[in-house]
């Protein structure tokens, strides 16, 4: 299928990763330049049109624009639109200058295209991405095995154990501990390279090492096997319902299972890496995977981190192509589009963000 009008992108290394943060400060405030004349906001432009030396056959490229179009606005309600009066091509070009107006406003990043198959049939399609950025999205559950001592936070932490369940059982989200994962690589080479490579004077690092290596293993151990049991998947609705504690820690433990939670009942079968290999690189190598920097990890601080995080950083600075959900469909009854793009990601991953930040406020 050709692509007849595309834009081109410049493709550029990774820069420095950041794990999943707190917040973000304030955005700074943009004033406008000047006064501007009213009669010239009041005005509407319509968009500008160079034909091309090449054009698909007015009958069939109309037909079947136009009925492409028509399921577009249909599938996300948007407003009919009377350009098929307009002289060909001008009201194709209107059309799509519309819907991609009209789809801009839908909180997701939508790349409208007008597309020509091998008959001549010309349709809309549209590329949605969810940009990750740089950001490591590593959850760390030493922080929850800390608040398993406090029997005052005995609901809190339950509610966090069916979270958890859900984003490793259902979501997909990878343990560090299992073999074969990005992360379990990066333990086991940090693990050799410390014991084999460092010195006799720098023993005091190597004691803190041997030491947080022994916390990741032994007590992200007893995590994985509570939010291996499906018991807290299966009674995560009956947490919430139940849950008494009225601090602020405790609404905030709330708030997020919810949202988990809501994300169960919504897309019960929704995979987190389910559109994270839509996309066809020109290379097969120098590709951070998805699976790289979304993650469950022991802790997010501490010497163990840092250096998991430099050697994190190594690797990605080695790529220049980067895996992020990615969704393409045609507008057409063949292709059956969906209405709801990357919505789930568009929520999972603010989600994870929230929840990291939630975590590290644990002591």
């Amino acid at each position: 299928m050709e692509i007849i009008s595309t834009v081109g992108k410049i493709r550029k290394r990774n820069g420095q990763i950041a794990r999943c943060r707190a917040s973000a400060g304030k955005q700074s405030k943009v004033s406008s330049l000047g006064t501007s004349a009213d009669g010239f906001l009041r005005q509407s432009f319509l968009p500008l049109f160079e034909r091309g030396t090449a054009f698909p056959d007015k009958k069939t490229a109309e037909k079947s624009f136009f009925e492409s179009f028509d399921i577009l606005t249909e599938l996300h309600n948007l407003n009919s639109l009377e350009a098929v009066n307009k002289p060909y091509p001008y009201n194709v070009l209107l059309a799509h200058h519309y819907a991609q107006n009209k789809l801009g406003t839908s909180g997701q990043d939508i790349e409208l295209s007008i597309v020509q198959d091998d008959d001549g049939r010309v349709r809309l399609a549209g590329k949605t991405v969810y940009h990750t950025g740089n950001t490591l999205y590593y959850i760390p559950v030493l922080p929850l095995y800390r608040l398993l001592q406090d029997k005052k936070q005995k609901q809190s932490v339950q509610l966090l154990l069916s979270v958890f369940a859900y984003l490793y059982h259902i979501a997909g989200i990878p343990y560090y501990m299992e073999d074969y994962t990005a992360l379990g690589y990066h333990y086991e080479c940090i693990e050799d390279w410390f014991f084999d490579e460092w010195e006799e004077e720098e023993k005091e690092e190597l004691t803190t090492m041997q030491q947080e290596l022994n916390r990741a293993s032994y007590y992200g151990d007893i995590i994985f096997r509570k939010i291996y049991n499906l018991y807290n998947l299966n009674h995560f609705k009956d947490r919430i319902e139940s849950f008494a504690l009225s601090n602020d820690f405790g609404q905030e433990c709330l708030r997020i299972a919810k949202k988990a939670f809501a994300l169960f009942e919504q897309y019960p079968d929704a995979n987190i890496f389910q559109n994270t290999s839509n996309e066809e690189f020109e290379e097969d190598q120098g590709i951070i995977r998805a699976e790289q920097y979304i993650s469950f990890i022991a802790d997010n601080q501490g010497l163990l981190y840092d250096n998991i995080e430099r050697a994190v950083n190594d690797e990605f600075n080695e790529c220049s192509q980067m895996q992020q959900p990615l969704l393409f469909q045609v507008y057409d009854n063949e292709n059956k589009p969906c209405q709801e793009g990357l919505d789930f990601e568009y929520k999972i991953f603010p989600l994870i963000n929230d929840l990291c930040t939630l975590l590290n406020q644990i002591p």
